[in-house]
């Protein structure tokens, strides 16, 4: 080691412990006041391989994270616990720096209060840099290890949402699809709550497609898709089923609400202008059906109801609104439990 280390008081030299392979591009800001000690620090971590910047201001350091984005920074702390302590908390607080390893650095070993400060102001470790530099080196090696598993476990959970969602949106429109609508009709209904069913399917679409071609239609229908989207109040649900039908689940509506809210519907998608259409309107027709829980009536049976609504509107001439007739209700239980009594269907056999 030259004589500037033996002056300093920085220990023997290290090559007993194995040099590190960092990662690829790998990099470490060292910020320290004093020249001298920041340039030991930059040059025994250029010495392991890893892409080095350095500065002595704080104001500095935190353009540099911002902009570099470095795996780790070493960071200055004097024996008070004074010096660092306010980037430390600075860059903890920063977004792009939030994850980024802090380890803090001394010339001589700091006073326990002191590192416990650091530490507590958002450090992820700290070493007596200049007295122990075989504990420096290991020390940025783990924190950096952990940086990567970090990074790793990041990315994993970023892919697997990220296929979640596609499993669950539609990806012409973005709404929910058809199996994410199913599942939260069948969670509502095995939890009891009263909600509506609004079945919308686009009036004429196939002639959009015959005349236009189908490029216009998938226009014509992410129209429809985010004026839906705007008009769905937080807590329901809007999604494409398939083809030109949109579904919208409404949770805590009674039926005249549910028509008020059908109409609001229909009237907004009335009044889309898609280019590519020219004069030709766009209208929809909606069949809605509300779930009473008392009803005793399945998923399907009430998406049935739904579905004969829209039915119901289609045949009536279209840009309408139908709303379905109330479930019959359920049987009476016997004294037996059995539903009807003697002569239901189910105890004659069922279907």
């Amino acid at each position: 080691m030259p004589s500037e280390e033996k002056r300093l008081g920085w220990g023997p030299a290290f090559s007993h412990l194995p040099k590190a392979v960092p990662e690829r591009g790998e990099s470490v800001l060292c910020v320290h006041e004093d020249e001298v000690c920041r340039r030991w620090l930059a040059d025994t971590m250029r010495k392991e391989g890893y892409d080095v910047d350095e500065t002595g201001s704080t104001t500095e350091a935190i353009l540099m994270v911002a902009q570099l984005q470095p795996d780790l920074v070493l960071l200055q702390l004097d024996s008070s616990g004074t010096a660092g302590l306010e980037l430390c908390g600075e860059l903890r607080m920063l977004e792009v720096s939030r994850d980024v390893p802090i380890v803090l650095v001394s010339r001589e070993p700091a006073t326990e209060d002191a590192v416990a400060r650091g530490l507590l102001a958002g450090a992820d470790d700290y070493v007596a840099a200049w007295q122990r530099p075989t504990e420096l080196r290991a020390r940025v090696r783990v924190q950096l290890r952990n940086k990567r598993y970090r990074d790793a476990l990041r990315r994993v959970r970023g892919e697997r949402e990220n296929f979640r969602r596609q499993a669950a949106i539609d990806p012409l429109t973005g709404l929910l699809n058809r199996r994410s609508l199913s599942q939260i009709i069948e969670e509502k209904v095995s939890a009891a709550e009263t909600f509506a069913v609004l079945f919308i399917d686009a009036d004429h679409f196939k002639a959009v497609n015959d005349r236009l071609g189908h490029a216009i239609g998938d226009t014509v229908l992410r129209n429809i898709a985010d004026c839906l989207r705007r008009g769905t109040r937080s807590g329901d649900y809007c999604g494409r089923y398939g083809g030109e039908e949109f579904v919208i689940v409404a949770s805590q509506l009674d039926a005249d609400q549910v028509q008020g809210l059908a109409e609001r519907h229909r009237q907004a998608v009335g009044l889309l202008e898609v280019a590519e259409l020219g004069a030709t309107p766009l209208t929809v027709s909606i069949g809605a059906a509300v779930f009473d829980p008392a009803s005793g009536e399945t998923a399907n049976v009430l998406l049935h109801r739904a579905d004969a609504a829209l039915y119901a509107a289609k045949s009536n001439g279209r840009n309408r609104v139908e709303m379905a007739e109330p479930p019959a209700p359920a049987a009476p239980r016997t004294e037996s439990g059995v539903v009807g009594g003697p002569e239901s269907t189910r105890e004659s056999g069922g279907r």
